[in-house]
C-alpha cells in the first residue's frame, strides 16, 4: 500500500479533512493535497511526524506488515465541541475560545471559515493527555 493510500485510509477512519490534518501537523494544505494525490511523497521524518500527530506508531507509514485496522481503531481521535471542552476545563466557552485563539492550549485550534466565521478543532485525546484528565477514551 502506498503512503497516499495509507494516509487516505487513516483520514477516512478518523474522519479528518485535509484542513484538520494540516492543523494537527502544521503542514500546509497544499502539501497534504500533494501527498494524498501521490504527486509527492514526504520524507521519512515527515511521515513519522504525521503518524505521531495522528496518534499512530512513528513507523506506521513505513512499516510493511502491520495490523492496520487495529492500530487505526486505537488511534481514533475523539473530537470535542467547544462546549464539551469548556465544561471539562471548568471555564466558559468564551474564555476557552479566547485561550485557544491565544495559543494557550496545544490540543485546540481555530479552523478558519468563510468570512468571519470560525470553528474550533479540539482533540480530546491530546486534551486528556496534556491536562491529565481521564475522558474514558
Amino acid at each position: 500500500m502506498t503512503f497516499a493510500e495509507r494516509l487516505k485510509e487513516v483520514m477516512k477512519e478518523q474522519d479528518l479533512s485535509q484542513s484538520d490534518l494540516s492543523h494537527l501537523t502544521g503542514i500546509g494544505r497544499s502539501s497534504i493535497s500533494q501527498y494524498l494525490s501521490g504527486r509527492n511523497i514526504p520524507t521519512l521524518q515527515r511521515q513519522e511526524d504525521i503518524a505521531i500527530a495522528l496518534n499512530l506508531p512513528a513507523d506506521y507509514f513505513i512499516a510493511e506488515n502491520i495490523a492496520t485496522d487495529e492500530i487505526i481503531e486505537k488511534a481514533r481521535i475523539k473530537r470535542l465541541t467547544l462546549t464539551q471542552a469548556a465544561r471539562i476545563m471548568g471555564m466558559s466557552k468564551d474564555k476557552l475560545a479566547a485561550s485557544i485563539e491565544a495559543g494557550e492550549f496545544s490540543w485546540g485550534h481555530i479552523v478558519p471559515g468563510k468570512g468571519k466565521k470560525r470553528s474550533f478543532y479540539i482533540n480530546g485525546n491530546a486534551l486528556s493527555k496534556v491536562e491529565c484528565i481521564d475522558l474514558g477514551l
